[in-house]
């Protein structure tokens, strides 16, 4: 199906035309007469255009609460470990799986190698929270593929042995930007040094390590017994972040006094990995809890919930737009969605969103509305704290709608970054008495 484009159609309608000196010479003459135009998109239009502009905040539409069915989370660049345990969303815990690589082919271990410790290092870059957490290494049983599309959704049974390797001594609260797990020697020497003398082809070659070691899984051994938050965002492509095995040889020097040391890496094009997460709805308080309505049927709530990791979303169904479309041709000047925060008692203040995104779904897969395309500075997005509210400028995608209303009707709400952030809010929908609105200007012909 061919689809129109809107700005090759507005850029039709005032080519020409020089905006700046035009608007600036008739504001002048004709402001006696005419005030400025005072709604959104006015100040881009030529004075003439303004007895044919229309602004309208009538449009109706249909906001639910949806699930996932998936979350593609491969390839991260940021490793999510942890859990948030609230009366709205319940607890959601997150971990990861990720090959662990070599950094050469053909290492020696030398004459009598001897392990003194091994640790497996993640570099901090950032927290949700700072409950303590106690992290456990586990060993995968099943390989990784580069280029398959994780969900993250899905249980990882098959993939994770049952024996810990590793495991943190003292919990963890972000304080020290890299965390630092102690791995057992014991499982390194027989992995990796006892292994590779047997078999001198492990060390040989990427493909080969990976078939003999897999890799590894990271996740919470312990959870929440009261409301809390200890969500913590490791930096995978940062160079301290290693599986580090110091030991000696008979090579060594006698009087030396500092280990050897030989560090698997993660590395940001050539592991496969992805992040894992669980959501417990069942656990929230029910008189808060989040109502998931999509489902055909379902009636509106007065709120929408969103939350990130994949556990809940917005779904805005522009049920007017045939009716817009049956009134064509018009130009869309702009269409703005307003969304507004619910100040809901069970949100915790320091989990406020910054940031909303919006998307539709293509074919099964998330797709950007044409305005991030065309225009990402302006898309919005961000909270803005004085009123209380998130905007999007949609205009461009509202256009192409009209132009073609076949296409999905439905927008995606979601928080921005959302596959690895695990903050949430509640927003007020379409039937809220402070209602979402969709605030279009446009011009009739």
């Amino acid at each position: 199906m061919t689809k129109s484009n809107p700005s090759a159609f507005l850029s039709q309608k005032f080519k020409g035309i020089k905006l700046p000196f035009f608007f600036l010479f008739f504001s002048v003459v004709f402001w006696q007469c005419v005030s400025p135009p005072d709604f959104l998109g006015g100040d881009l239009l030529p004075d003439g255009d303004v007895f044919r502009v229309k602004t309208d905040t009538s449009f109706q539409f249909s906001v639910y609460t949806s699930d996932y069915d998936s979350l593609n989370t491969a390839q991260f660049g940021t490793a999510v470990v942890g859990e948030t345990f609230d009366p709205i969303f319940g607890r959601s815990r997150a971990s990861f799986l990720s090959q662990i690589l070599l950094p050469n082919a053909n290492h020696k271990w030398g004459t009598n190698p001897v392990i003194d410790s091994v640790f497996l290092y993640l570099s901090l870059s950032d927290k949700l929270g700072n409950e303590p957490i106690y992290f456990g290494v586990y060993e995968l049983v099943d390989s990784l593929s580069l280029g398959v599309g994780y969900n993250g959704l899905n249980s990882v049974d098959n993939f994770v042995g049952s024996t810990e390797i590793g495991a943190t001594l003292l919990p963890y609260t972000g304080e020290e930007k890299v965390l630092k797990i102690p791995i057992d020697p014991v499982w390194v020497n027989n992995k990796l040094i006892i292994a590779a003398q047997e078999d001198t082809t492990i060390m040989s070659s990427q493909e080969n390590f990976l078939k003999h070691f897999p890799g590894i899984y990271v996740a919470p051994k312990n959870t929440f017994a009261t409301y809390a938050k200890g969500m913590y965002y490791f930096d995978y492509t940062n160079t301290a972040s290693t599986l580090s095995v110091f030991y000696s040889n008979d090579e060594q020097d006698e009087d030396a006094t500092t280990s050897l040391t030989y560090s698997l890496v993660f590395s940001a094009n050539g592991s496969a990995r992805f992040n894992h997460f669980q959501h417990d709805f069942s656990v929230a308080d029910p008189e808060l809890a989040v109502k998931f309505n999509s489902q055909e049927g379902a009636e509106q709530d007065t709120v929408v919930y969103v939350k990130g990791l994949g556990a809940a979303r917005g779904m805005i169904v522009l049920d007017d737009i045939y009716d817009w479309a049956s009134q064509m041709p018009m130009a869309i000047n702009r269409a703005e969605l307003q969304i507004e925060l619910e100040n809901h008692e069970g949100m915790p203040a320091d989990t406020l969103l910054n940031q909303l995104f919006l998307y539709t779904l293509k074919d099964g897969k998330p797709a950007d509305l044409l305005d991030r395309l065309y225009d990402e500075e302006n898309f919005g997005g961000k909270y803005r704290k004085s009123k209380n509210r998130y905007s999007f400028n949609i205009t461009y995608h509202l256009q192409s709608l009209l132009n073609d209303p076949e296409q999905s009707k439905i927008i995606y709400i979601e928080p921005r970054n959302g596959s690895i952030r695990a903050n949430g809010a509640v927003l007020r929908s379409g039937v809220h008495s402070s209602r979402m609105k969709l605030i279009i200007t446009y011009t009739k012909f």
